[in-house]
C-alpha cells in the first residue's frame, strides 16, 4: 500500500454519467491486482473522507491506473473535473482483489458502474473460452465492450442495447451450454445477488466484488460491514475495504 502523489494523464468521458480518468502512478500501479481499488482525496476541497474508486485497467510497464468514476456528489464531481497535469493524492492499492486459480473457462458479469473492475479481470484472467455479460440501462451508459479480450453479450433496462433484460438471463443460458469454472462479478447488490443465486442453483464457483460506501478504505471505521456466513452456521461481519470487496459468493450474506 502506497501513499503517494498521482498525475492526471487524461479526464474525458466514458460513457453516459461516467468518467474516464488515467493517472500516472508507478508505484501503485506495480502492485495493483485486479479487483483492488484506490482511495483519492478530493483536491483543493474541505472534503476529508478519500473516494474509494476500483481499477478499471493497470498498466505496470508504463505505471498507469484508469478509472471510471460516476460524478454523483460533490467529491466525485470535483474528480470528474481534473486537468491533465494536475495532481491527486492517492492511496492503494487496496482491499482483496479477484482470484482465477487457474482457471481455464471464467465468465465474467458486470452490471453499471462494476463493469469497470470486471474489465480489469478480464485483462488478468480471460482465455480463449472466457465470455462476459454486461448490463447497463441503456445504450448511452454502455461501456467496456469494444477493447474486451473476450466475447461479450450486453443488455439494457429498456432494449436499446441488446436484449430488455437482467443480465442474469444469458448468464443462466450460457451456464446451460458451457458451465464455467469460475464466475466473476460486480455490480448493485440486486444483480450480485441474482447472480450469487444461479451459481449456488448450478454450483458454480462464484467471486462477488460488493459495491458499499466506505469511510477510511483501510478497515478502521468499520463503516462497511457485510455480514459472512460461517460453516457452522453462524455468521459475522467483515469489512468490505479491508476483508473485501472480493468475497466467495458461498460466504457473503446479500439476502437478508
Amino acid at each position: 500500500m502506497q501513499d503517494t502523489t498521482a498525475r492526471v494523464l487524461s479526464c474525458e468521458p466514458l460513457a453516459q454519467e461516467l468518467v474516464r480518468l488515467i493517472l500516472s502512478a508507478p508505484e501503485i500501479a506495480a502492485q495493483a491486482k485486479a479487483g483492488q481499488f484506490i482511495h483519492m482525496l478530493v483536491p483543493d476541497s474541505g472534503h476529508v473522507l478519500r473516494r474509494p474508486i476500483s481499477l478499471m485497467a493497470v498498466d505496470a510497464a508504463a505505471g498507469t491506473l484508469t478509472l471510471a468514476i460516476q460524478p454523483k456528489g460533490a467529491g466525485t464531481q470535483m474528480l470528474c473535473a481534473c486537468k491533465p497535469g494536475e495532481t491527486i493524492r492517492v492511496l492503494g492499492p487496496l482491499g482483496t482483489g479477484f482470484d482465477g486459480g487457474g482457471a481455464a473457462c471464467v465468465y465474467f458479469v458486470g452490471g453499471g458502474v462494476g463493469v469497470a473492475p470486471i474489465c480489469c479481470a478480464m485483462d488478468a484472467f480471460a482465455t480463449a473460452e472466457s465470455r462476459a455479460f454486461f448490463g447497463f440501462r441503456t445504450a448511452a451508459h454502455a461501456y467496456g465492450m469494444t477493447q474486451s479480450p473476450c466475447a461479450v453479450t450486453a443488455v439494457s433496462d429498456d432494449g436499446s442495447l441488446g436484449e430488455r433484460a437482467l443480465v442474469t438471463r444469458p448468464l443462466e443460458a450460457a451456464i446451460l451450454a458451457r458451465r464455467p469454472d469460475l464466475v466473476m462479478a460486480c455490480g448493485p447488490t440486486p444483480m450480485l445477488a441474482a447472480v450469487q443465486a444461479l451459481c449456488e442453483k448450478y454450483d458454480v464457483p462464484c467471486q462477488l466484488s460488493l459495491e458499499e460506501r466506505m469511510g477510511c478504505g483501510i478497515g478502521a471505521c468499520l463503516g462497511c460491514n457485510v455480514k459472512i456466513m460461517q460453516p457452522d452456521g453462524g455468521w459475522h461481519y467483515a469489512r468490505v475495504c479491508k476483508d473485501g470487496p472480493v468475497f466467495g459468493a458461498k460466504e457473503v450474506c446479500l439476502r437478508g
